[in-house]
C-alpha cells in the first residue's frame, strides 16, 4: 500500500510504497498535493506491471511519431493531416530525444505551460490538445504507452474574440508601402491580391502556376481554388517568399504598422472590395475557394476573363 506524505526537511510531498527492506521511497518534486496524488497513481501502476512481467519497454517517441504521422498523411483529408503533422513537429521539436516514459501527466501540463508562454493563442493550444490525446490513444492501442497522460488535462477556454474586420483600401497600401522588409512587401501584396490563406500564400510552388491562373490546392481544406494572377503579381517572384515558420514574425511585423490588423484580414479585404467592385458573391465564394453547392457548380462555370477585371482594381 503506498502513500504520500510531507517531510519536515522538504517543502516537497514524498511516496512511500512496501515494507523494509524493499520499501520504496523518493521525493514527488511537487508541491501540488493534487499533482502528488497523480504521480502516486501513476507509479503505483508502473509498479504493479514490473511486478507483474508487464512493463512496456522504453522506447524513444520519435518512432511511434513517424508510425503515427505516416498513417494520418495516408488516411486524414490533407488540410486536417498536415495541421496535425504540424502539430506533433512542433512536440518532438521541443521535446528532442524523450522516451514513451516521458509521457506523464505532468510532463505534458509543463508542456502546454510552455506553449503559453512562447505565445500560442488558446484556439492554437485547444487544438494541440487534442491532437497530442488522440496520437496519445493510438499509442495506448499499439502498446507503447500503458495510460493517456492527456487523459486529465483540462483543454484550455477559447473566448470568442471580435471577428477580423477587412481593412479598407487606404489601409491596405499604407501596410505594403511601409513594410520594412521586401519579402513583407511581396507577401502581403500575394495575400490581398489573391485572397489565400497565409499557409497556402507562403508555399505557392511553380506547378500551381498555369499562365496567368493561381490552380491551387487549399492546405486547409483540400478544395482547389483557381485565381486570375494580378497584373501586379505577374512581375514579381511569388514562388516560396515567405517560410512557413517565419509568418508568426511577419503577422508582428504587420501589428507594428496596423496594431488592430492580421494576416487573415488581407482575404477578408480581398473579398469585401471584389463585392465593391461589382464581383457577385458567387464569384467570391469561388474565389475562396469555400465549398459550393454541388448542383449549382454543374451548371454555373467561372468566366475568368470577367473575374480578372475585378482582381485588378485592387
Amino acid at each position: 500500500m503506498s502513500r504520500i506524505y510531507k517531510r519536515d526537511n522538504s517543502p516537497y510531498w514524498w511516496y512511500s510504497t512496501g515494507d523494509y527492506p524493499a520499501r520504496i521511497r523518493k521525493s514527488t518534486k511537487v508541491k501540488d498535493r493534487k499533482v502528488a496524488l497523480r504521480l502516486q497513481e501513476k507509479w503505483d501502476q508502473e509498479l504493479a506491471l514490473r511486478n507483474a512481467g508487464l512493463e512496456i519497454p522504453t522506447i524513444e517517441i520519435y518512432k511511434p511519431y513517424l508510425l503515427y504521422v505516416n498513417e494520418i498523411m495516408a488516411n486524414k483529408k490533407k488540410g486536417w493531416a498536415t495541421r496535425i503533422k504540424s502539430a506533433l513537429n512542433e512536440f518532438i521539436r521541443i521535446n528532442p530525444g524523450i522516451t514513451n516514459k516521458h509521457m506523464t501527466a505532468f510532463f505534458m501540463q509543463e508542456y502546454f505551460h510552455k506553449r503559453r508562454i512562447m505565445g500560442r493563442s488558446p484556439k492554437t493550444i485547444k487544438e494541440e490538445h487534442k491532437i497530442i490525446h488522440n496520437w496519445c490513444l493510438w499509442m495506448m492501442a499499439m502498446g507503447y504507452l500503458n495510460n493517456n497522460p492527456m487523459a486529465n488535462l483540462i483543454r484550455p477556454t477559447v473566448i470568442q474574440v471580435k471577428p477580423r474586420q477587412a481593412f479598407t483600401r487606404d489601409e491596405v497600401y499604407t501596410a505594403i508601402d511601409n513594410a520594412r522588409m521586401d519579402k513583407d512587401k511581396v507577401f502581403w501584396s500575394i495575400l490581398y491580391k489573391t485572397g489565400l490563406r497565409s499557409s497556402d500564400a507562403c508555399t505557392l510552388e511553380n506547378s500551381d502556376l498555369n499562365g496567368s491562373l493561381i490552380c491551387k490546392t487549399q492546405t486547409k481544406t483540400g478544395n482547389p481554388v483557381v485565381i486570375p494572377l494580378h497584373k501586379d503579381l505577374q512581375t514579381m517572384d511569388i514562388i516560396n517568399v515567405m517560410h512557413p515558420g517565419s509568418v508568426g514574425r511577419s503577422r508582428e511585423r504587420l501589428k507594428e504598422i496596423l496594431p488592430q490588423g492580421d494576416l487573415h484580414s488581407f482575404r477578408h479585404s480581398f473579398a469585401s472590395h471584389l463585392e465593391e467592385f461589382g464581383a457577385t458573391r458567387w464569384d467570391t465564394k469561388c474565389l475562396l475557394g469555400h465549398k459550393a453547392n454541388d448542383v449549382t457548380a454543374q451548371y454555373v462555370k467561372i468566366n475568368v476573363n470577367r473575374l480578372s477585371k475585378y482582381i485588378d482594381q485592387l
